[in-house]
């Protein structure tokens, strides 16, 4: 190399794995480093660039891409379509998409939005189509007016792809997402088009914050994910006025980062990266869900015109370029006289939560002291500084007591002198974070009465609180399945039932034996067709239907099911899709139906759309009742060309490792855990956790416990982040056992 102008030639031969390539479509997914796979260059997030693309495709065919279509060139058989440049981006963000897509536009005050996908059938097409445009306009406007910055690119395309890896992925001004996010049913519940409504906003958001200003370096990633899910809350708040949005934020966010940062493997929101291989580690609930929760108190602590001037001025400085965390929090610290560096490194740069409990003496039935607890779960001695409410009951009145939690103890005067109480929540607001520890005296009452308590979000911090009670090994699994029985037959807040179904499918299949599964099992199933038979909201019918046909075991309900995929019946009202339909019979498989060869022949004969069709032929070998069928499947996805379609494979696992099947699929677990390491390198960023979730994630047995145990022990030097998510997602079934044994 030698000072001046020097010519570098390179040759190179694409892989064909980021081009996702199917019969009558491909499309690229190139996040975090998989670019270099198919065009020399280096896939440093800091490292833009402008690109202009040229496509040699069939003549039917059509193609989306980060820029306008400048001219097309035609053949006989062929045409070449020709690319504008991009604007300045990194490598993940290329991408483009071809194939016999359908393009649909509108155009509203000026600007145009183009829509490509494959859907076929007319009515759902019909019945989505101006919600989607809708979403997606207002989305821009909303962002324009918060951040003060007209939308930053040339235009804004999004295709919709059967069987995306992802729910969505912001690439510039060509946004993927996964076609049945935004194609809903139309007895689709709230809580179902709240989240394509989220989904929307959030990769639309990710214009701004991603895309026009894009971390230096993955460990950042979640700076972009962060923003993204906390601004599409705000968005999507004025657009279900009838919801509450402070419940669906808690009932959301909070379950799902516990889920992870309970566990072993937890990590800090902001995490070290030392190889871009493994960065599609990093992404997870801690950064879509506790993260999120962290710009919450942030924005408490610091006012919301405070923080909003903050990013306007953080997007304005480093706009089509790169920022990281501590260029952002510089920006903020200015803005509060909060030590803001302080207390991010307890929140964003170190893993954990804290145990919050409380403490009170009685003296003629009367509190002479109170003080509420935090200590460190992980043993480091922090202090998580935040915000508490604490809420006093008694006689069905209710008091709140405001706290700003900054010590080990703190002690609460103004309760002094008040009665014993019926419960005491100290996570009165539900906004507080950490492992919430009730008093013997609160727990035995909520236990007894939470589905009488008057305030639906009081119900729901109550339910939370029971469920860590449960984990934590505080409460019988039994007594608490019982309570969440009788919360759902009087629960009358809409969004409090997804999250009581939740409890209820983990507790019956992680915490319960087998035999307490039998005998609750006729008193949950036939609660739950009572239920779908009451309520007259269509969605809410599909919730309590979907938690019912996955969960069912008596030989009645097996019966009464497989007369309803027979003959296409309703259920108690209840209008089944096709691929309800489907979904039936894998269930019915997974219970050794006696004719389950019989149905599944009959469910592939009455699918026609024939990627659906492949995709049930993919599956149906991991779901059959012929054990021989289940292993050459299982010994097939050491292949890695079939783990192509990974949504299939996801489906796939989640039967073959089924509960029901648990003694004899055991097997595949120690194998399962030997592939994750070439799961990682081959497969998208989400592949290896959901392949953890599909299978060490499905076991609750002592066995499956020693196999995960016995992996880790003969692997000391394991890679860290996966040995990290091994954690993560085996915390139930060491759970689990412990449970079990406990409680048996």
């Amino acid at each position: 190399m030698q000072k001046g102008n020097n010519v570098l030639e390179i040759s190179f031969i694409s892989d064909n794995n980021a081009l996702n390539r199917s019969k009558e479509y491909l499309y690229t997914l190139f996040v975090p480093d998989r670019a270099s796979t198919v065009f020399p260059c280096f896939d440093q997030p800091d490292l833009k660039a402008v690109y202009t693309l040229n496509l040699s495709v069939p003549k039917t065919w059509i193609a989306v891409s980060n820029s306008s279509l400048a001219k097309i060139d035609r053949s006989a058989n062929n045409k070449t379509l020709r690319f504008n440049k991009t604007a300045l981006i990194s490598t993940y963000h290329f991408a483009f998409a071809a194939g016999e897509f359908q393009k649909l536009s509108r155009t509203k005050n000026g600007r145009t939005l183009n829509f490509y996908h494959r859907q076929t059938n007319k009515k759902k097409i019909a019945h989505n189509i101006d919600e989607i445009f809708d979403l997606h306009f207002k989305a821009i406007d909303w962002m324009e007016e918060y951040t003060g910055i007209p939308y930053p690119f040339e235009k804004l395309d999004f295709v919709a792809i059967p069987s995306f890896q992802f729910s969505g992925m912001e690439h510039v001004d060509a946004i993927f997402y996964r076609e049945s996010r935004l194609f809903l049913s139309k007895s689709a519940t709230t809580e179902e088009k709240m989240q394509r409504a989220m989904v929307i906003s959030h990769e639309t958001s990710h214009m701004w914050f991603g895309d026009l200003v894009t971390m230096k370096w993955f460990d950042d990633v979640w700076l972009k994910e962060v923003f993204a899910n906390f601004i599409a809350a705000k968005m999507v708040k004025p657009f279900f006025p009838n919801v509450n949005q402070n419940l669906y934020f808690i009932n959301t966010h909070f379950p799902r980062a516990y889920m992870i940062d309970r566990t072993k493997g937890t990590h800090p929101i902001k995490q070290k990266l030392e190889n871009l291989l493994y960065a599609g580690t990093l992404y997870g609930k801690i950064i879509y869900d506790k993260a999120p929760i962290m710009m919450v108190k942030l924005e408490r602590l610091m006012g919301k015109d405070s923080l909003r001037e903050g990013l306007k001025q953080y997007l304005n400085t480093y706009r089509f370029g790169n920022a990281d965390w501590s260029d952002l929090i510089k920006i903020l610290d200015k803005r509060t006289d909060i030590d803001l560096q302080d207390w991010s490194s307890v929140w964003v740069e170190q893993a954990g939560m804290p145990h919050i409990s409380s403490d009170y003496t009685l003296e003629n039935n009367k509190i002479i002291s109170f003080s509420v607890f935090q200590d460190d779960l992980l043993g480091k001695n922090r202090i998580w500084k935040q915000n508490l409410t604490l809420l006093y009951s008694k006689n069905g009145e209710m008091y709140y007591y405001y706290l700003f939690l900054d010590s080990n103890r703190f002690d609460i005067k103004l309760i002094e002198g008040m009665d014993n109480p019926d419960f005491i929540l100290i996570n009165g607001d539900g906004y507080g974070y950490g492992y919430f520890e009730l008093d013997p005296a609160s727990q035995k009452y909520l236990l007894k009465n939470v589905c009488n308590i008057k305030y639906s979000d009081t119900r729901a911090f109550a339910y939370m609180a029971l469920y860590q009670a449960v984990l934590n090994y505080k409460l019988s699994p039994v007594d608490f399945f019982k309570s969440i029985m009788c919360s759902l037959d009087k629960e009358t807040e809409y969004q409090n039932i997804p999250l009581l179904l939740s409890f209820l499918r983990t507790t019956w299949w992680y915490f319960l034996t087998q035999k307490q599964r039998i005998d609750l099992a006729n008193e949950m199933e036939s609660i739950l067709f009572q239920l779908i038979k009451l309520h007259q909201d269509k969605g809410l019918k599909s919730l309590l239907y979907q938690t019912l046909s996955s969960s069912f075991i008596s030989k009645e309900t097996t019966l009464r099911f497989y007369d309803i995929w027979k003959n296409k019946k309703d259920v108690n009202g209840l209008k089944l899709s096709s691929a309800d339909y489907t979904k039936l019979a894998y269930e019915l498989l997974v219970r050794n139906h006696p004719n389950s060869i019989d149905i599944a022949n009959e469910q592939l004969s009455r699918i026609t759309n024939e990627e659906q069709k492949l995709k049930l032929k993919f599956i149906l070998p991991a779901v059959l009742p012929d054990e021989k069928s289940r292993d050459k499947f299982f010994k097939s996805l050491e292949k890695q060309e079939n783990r192509q379609h990974e949504i299939w494979v996801r489906t796939a696992l989640y039967y073959l490792n089924h509960p029901l099947w648990a003694d004899k699929s055991v097997k595949y677990l120690r194998p399962s855990l030997e592939m994750l390491s070439e799961i990682q390198r081959t497969g998208d960023i989400f592949f290896p956790k959901n392949w953890l979730v599909y299978t060490v994630g499905r076991y609750s047995s002592t066995d499956a416990a020693k196999v995960v145990r016995t992996f880790l022990k003969e692997h000391p030097d394991y890679n860290k982040n996966l040995k990290a998510k091994i954690l993560q997602f085996s915390d139930l079934l060491f759970r689990a056992e412990k449970i079990k044994e406990k409680y048996k």
